[in-house]
């Protein structure tokens, strides 16, 4: 064990415009908004919300029939521009159940260009309507007023009509939807009227109707795991390209692809038929095994930041020295981080550990999401502040010990760290990456 002091300039992070926290049983919205005084629905923030703002959502059950939810929840109808919905914790930690209504959660409009949803899970749907959906873009049905450039990635759509749909009349652009899971959809799971976006690294698992329907002839389909869909693929606009499909794996589905655009045969980077060995997704686990030739099969895609179980995207997962991710929401790595904090010692502990024998793993620190993009590596973790990175490092397993010395930290300060590492009989210079953990102090 190593124990380190760290000073209390080190944690000094960046601050942003505006930061609005919802708990959505602990919560108030008679409070202000504050991590020790949070509101308890997300429609409160929301509706608080100004450009660049950040509304962080605390574990807990969200819904009208949990915490009093009014939804739809309209994103953009004042100039929320940049604004970002982010769910705290682990997967599944921030739900919203909709108890079979068939509200729409999210709809995003022209106020909320650059808008990002992250980290949250939508279950429970109506499944019978036949226009329930979770996410939509614009107002409404084909209203001409969708936001641009928005960002849904890390969230789990599990037992629900369609997930996302993207109107006719919205023409959007720039739309980044991956690292998603998509669970028993019985409609589309996403479906694209038009539009220039990115659909990358998805896992779609038991459809009873289409996983990715559109009709756009200028998205870009990337690495995306189907499995058990009635039909994997549909384009009705002749003048679409085949060539935008890269990277796909469909496995026992029904149809493959279908539609006047989908005429001839996907690239050869498509993977038809082959199964992906899941883990065990009838109890739930759509994670794939060690083995799985999904593992570094992938095309590179428009962004690499981090899969749904928080594990840094394009590194090296099977130790050939090449930079690949894998095919679907999760990326295979060998290596592992556990963080556990003791506000009442002032102590942080740090388990790193790796299935790789006398592999070499070092912890990243900054705050915030800190994704940044090194030429030649993964995404790694900086101290924002000054861009250098603050590391503990070691042959794994290693436990390290960080004494914060006193230091008072700011209601809702976190400190964001992530593993990378090396191993013996390595190939080339690429590292692998690990999960990132967010310690709220």
């Amino acid at each position: 064990m190593q124990k380190i002091v760290l000073a209390a300039a080190v944690l000094t992070g960046l601050a942003h415009a505006q930061e609005i926290w919802v708990d959505p049983q602990a919560g108030s919205n008679a409070n202000v908004g504050t991590y020790d005084m949070p509101l308890q629905t997300l429609d409160a923030a929301v509706a608080a919300a100004g450009p660049g703002a950040r509304v962080m959502l605390l574990p807990g059950t969200y819904g009208p029939s949990f915490n009093g939810e009014v939804l739809p929840i309209g994103l953009g109808a004042a100039n929320q521009q940049g604004i970002e919905i982010r769910g705290i914790g682990e997967p599944g930690d921030v739900e919203f159940d909709l108890a079979g209504s068939n509200s729409t959660v999210f709809r995003l409009l022209a106020g909320a260009d650059g808008a990002r949803i992250t980290n949250i899970t939508i279950r429970n749907t109506d499944q019978t309507g036949w226009w329930t959906r979770a996410i939509n873009s614009g107002s409404g049905a084909n209203s001409g007023n969708a936001a641009n450039n928005v960002e849904i990635d890390r969230c789990r759509f599990l037992d629900i009509n369609r997930g996302i749909v993207l109107w006719t009349s919205d023409n959007v652009t720039g739309w980044r939807i991956h690292d998603n899971l998509f669970v028993n959809c019985t409609n589309d799971a996403i479906l694209e009227y038009t539009g220039t976006n990115d659909i990358f690294n998805n896992t779609f698992h038991t459809g009873t109707f289409k996983a990715y329907i559109s009709d756009s002839t200028t998205s870009l389909c990337y690495n995306n795991l189907i499995v058990g869909y009635a039909i994997g693929f549909e384009n009705n606009n002749t003048g679409s390209l085949l060539s935008r499909y890269q990277g796909n794996w469909l496995y026992q589905c029904t149809v493959i692809q279908q539609g006047a655009g989908m005429g001839g045969a996907l690239p050869a980077s498509n993977v038809i038929g082959t199964d992906p060995q899941l883990v065990n997704p009838t109890n739930g686990d759509f994670h794939v095994q060690a083995g799985s030739p999904t593992i570094d099969a992938g095309v590179a895609p428009p962004l690499a930041r981090a899969d749904l179980d928080a594990v840094s995207r394009l590194v090296d997962g099977d130790g050939d020295g090449m930079l690949e991710c894998d095919i679907g929401c999760y990326e295979v790595s060998p290596l592992a981080l556990d963080v556990t904090w003791d506000p009442q010692t002032g102590l942080m502990w740090f388990n790193g550990s790796s299935t790789i024998t006398n592999a070499y793993g070092f912890v990243l620190f900054a705050f915030d999401d800190g994704l940044i993009q090194f030429p030649g590596q993964g995404p790694i973790l900086l101290d924002q502040a000054t861009v250098v990175p603050f590391t503990l490092q070691g042959v794994l397993p290693q436990q390290w010990v960080l004494a914060f010395s006193g230091y008072q930290a700011p209601p809702g300060q976190r400190l964001v760290t992530q593993i990378v590492g090396v191993a013996p009989n390595h190939v080339g210079s690429a590292v692998f990456g690990g999960n990132q953990v967010w310690t709220q102090f």
